[in-house]
């Protein structure tokens, strides 16, 4: 691995440099295959980039005003729900911004996000579904579908839950004043329905060192109040949105962009496979159309666009985003899917 130089041999049609200086070739990752056929594991859909917060390492700048990843309405992700189904798909996932806001609900003219309801509902008919969810305040209108479809699919729903400390004011000061005890209270609401609420935090942010320190930080503050929950932990930060920011802000620079060679998966000791962009699609509505992604921390770059169909985006993708280092690979890399401590 190499850290990226200007001088390049030759391009990728999409304008990604397949080889560096030194003759490195590009890392790639093929979809994932069975009998000779494409075979999806996880469909992530980015609802939009409206959020009822501006956090301050938002990775996709999600914010009060950010329409930039617009919302996706039923009608429009129906037929992409029924082609995963045809694909197999194993697991869905909803994010955002925040998913349980649309413009309509974050003005008051609504007070619930019905498109999304519409699609969660079509969702777990075909796989189990996970939320990712700042879970403050708007989820709380949507309380009773979130009751009605929990008594229907149990655990084929779950709620993925961002509490970045177990302290409110090292949240709080991510999040905005307050949060802290909104989320815990939403928490608490959520366990009295029956769910098992997934904790996730960014293990940069944490004061803890061990993995067992911070489970049991969680694990006391929640069982204090009779909580059941899991502690999901994001390994890596993103260098991007809000973060960039706050990095300017503090005098730094982003880390330098990684080449990624062929060669880095077998000195890594990372497969290919064991990378998202093997097993899943992320789907994002960019300009008033669906486009397919390699995943949920790749957005809004056209390089990176596998099509409008999801048959279409099964076909190989380069290592070539600063974040495919960044947050895959360094380290102990990290993954959007959730991983209980």
């Amino acid at each position: 691995m190499a850290t990226q130089t200007p001088t390049l041999i030759r391009q990728h049609p999409d304008g990604i440099e397949m080889v560096n200086a030194r003759g490195e070739e590009r890392g790639y990752v093929e979809p994932k295959r069975a009998n000779g056929q494409p075979v999806l594991e996880d469909l992530w859909v980015m609802q939009g980039s409206l959020c009822d917060l501006k956090c301050t390492h938002c990775y996709t700048a999600s914010s009060p005003t950010n329409n930039r990843l617009e919302q996706i309405t039923f009608a429009e992700l129906r037929p992409h729900l029924d082609e995963a189904a045809r694909f197999g798909v194993q697991k869905i996932y909803f994010t955002g911004g925040e998913v349980f806001v649309n413009e309509d609900v974050l003005r008051g003219r609504a007070q619930r996000n019905e498109e999304f309801v519409q699609s969660l509902r079509y969702a777990l008919e075909i796989a189990p579904v996970e939320i990712l969810t700042n879970a403050r305040h708007y989820i709380r209108n949507h309380f009773d579908v979130l009751r009605e479809l929990r008594q229907r699919h149990g655990d084929r729903l779950r709620l993925r839950i961002t509490l970045e400390s177990p302290q409110a004011e090292e949240h709080d000061a991510i999040r905005g004043k307050g949060t802290f005890a909104q989320t815990v209270e939403t928490i608490a609401q959520l366990s009295a329905m029956g769910f098992v609420p997934v904790i996730t935090a960014e293990r940069p942010f944490l004061t803890q060192q061990s993995d067992e320190d911070i489970r049991a930080v969680y694990q006391e503050l929640f069982r204090a109040k009779g909580i059941q929950v899991e502690v999901n932990l994001i390994e890596n930060v993103l260098e991007m949105g809000h973060q960039l920011v706050q990095l300017r802000k503090q005098g730094k620079q982003p880390t330098p962009e990684v080449f990624i060679t062929t060669n880095c998966f077998s000195l890594l000791n990372k497969p290919a496979e064991s990378l998202m962009c093997h097993y899943s699609r992320c789907l994002q509505k960019l300009e008033g159309a669906l486009r397919y992604y390699p995943c949920p921390v790749i957005y809004d770059d056209a390089r990176f666009e596998l099509g409008r169909t999801l048959e279409e985006s099964f076909r190989r993708v380069y290592i070539a985003h600063k974040n495919c280092y960044d947050y895959c690979l360094k380290g102990r890399g990290a993954t959007c899917r959730t991983r209980p401590l």
